[in-house]
Parts: structure tokens; C-alpha cells; sequence
């Protein structure tokens, strides 16, 4: 009967010591806030594959947007300045390149273009990897691509147009 009056009492003070956790017991998702759901691997794949560099660019900011992530703006300028890079290697250093237009031929910058794409796709893909894991999990249907796609390969082409076109003229 000791016994069980000692255990009785350490219970109640352990009990009594430890702290109710409240907020642990409240869901974290609500009716009103329903959670994000991104744009598919896809359609992301296929935006940088006709679309080019600054479509993925584009593109991949309507899912960083989706998810409000603020973080992932300096990826989006790195990806940035690796595009205004490639431009101003192609545009005012011909040279630099020299070595590959050997390799590659009259096709180099559409190989750097590509190869550029695929990378900033990758990154964009290892950057919202968990959030793209979670919808396939939970088997949520992605939203249209269709449209914000379309408009982003026709923004990423007049963009690109647009860059070298001021770059040019001002190195001239």
C-alpha cells in the first residue's frame, strides 16, 4: 500500500511539474487556409526545355509565390545573373567562348542556353522537393500549368530578346 501512495504522489508531482502543452493539441491547418499546391515537375520541365532560362526562371517564381517562400529570392538572382552572364559572354567577350564554339560549333549558345535551363530547373526542383513530395503523397491534383506556362515561355523569349537588345546597344 506504501507502495502505491509513493508512486501515487511522484505521479501527481511529475504531473503537476510538467507543463500542459496546449498549442501541440490545436490542428495547424485550418478550413481557410488550404495548402499550397505547386505547379507539377512537368510542367516545370517542359518550361525550361522550350521555354529557356529566364522562363524557368519565371515560371518556378508562380510556385515560390504559391508557397510565399520570401527565402528564395537570392536563388532567383543567382539564376539571374548566371542568365545576364551567358548574355554578356555571348554578346561583348565572343572569346570566352571560343573553346566551345570549337567543340560545339554554331550551336554553342543554344547548348549553354539548354544546359543553363536544365540546372536552374534542377535547382528549382531540389528547392520545393519536399513540398512536390508531400502533393504526390497526399495524391493532390496540381493546378492548370497551361496558361501560366504559355505565358512565361512567350515573357521568357521576348525577355531574352529584350536583354540582349539593351545589351548591345549599350556596348556598342
Amino acid at each position: 500500500m506504501a507502495v502505491v501512495r509513493t508512486n501515487l504522489v511522484i505521479w501527481l508531482v511529475a504531473f503537476s511539474i510538467t507543463p500542459m502543452r496546449e498549442h501541440l493539441l490545436t490542428p495547424s491547418l485550418s478550413a481557410h487556409a488550404p495548402p499550397a499546391t505547386l505547379y507539377s515537375i512537368r510542367s516545370s520541365f517542359l518550361v525550361a526545355v522550350f521555354g529557356g532560362p529566364l522562363a524557368i526562371l519565371l515560371y518556378a517564381s508562380l510556385n515560390s509565390w504559391r508557397l510565399r517562400r520570401a527565402a528564395d529570392i537570392p536563388v532567383y538572382i543567382a539564376g539571374l545573373a548566371l542568365l545576364v552572364a551567358l548574355l554578356y559572354a555571348a554578346i561583348a567577350a565572343p572569346h570566352t567562348l571560343s573553346g566551345l564554339a570549337g567543340f560545339l560549333g554554331k550551336d554553342t549558345m543554344r547548348a549553354l542556353s539548354s544546359a543553363l535551363s536544365m540546372g536552374l530547373c534542377g535547382v528549382f526542383y531540389l528547392l520545393h522537393k519536399k513540398q512536390h513530395r508531400s502533393a504526390a503523397l497526399f495524391d493532390t491534383k496540381p493546378p492548370s500549368p497551361w496558361i501560366p506556362a504559355i505565358a512565361c515561355m512567350v515573357a521568357g523569349y521576348f525577355g531574352i530578346r529584350g536583354i540582349a537588345t539593351l545589351m548591345a546597344g549599350a556596348l556598342a
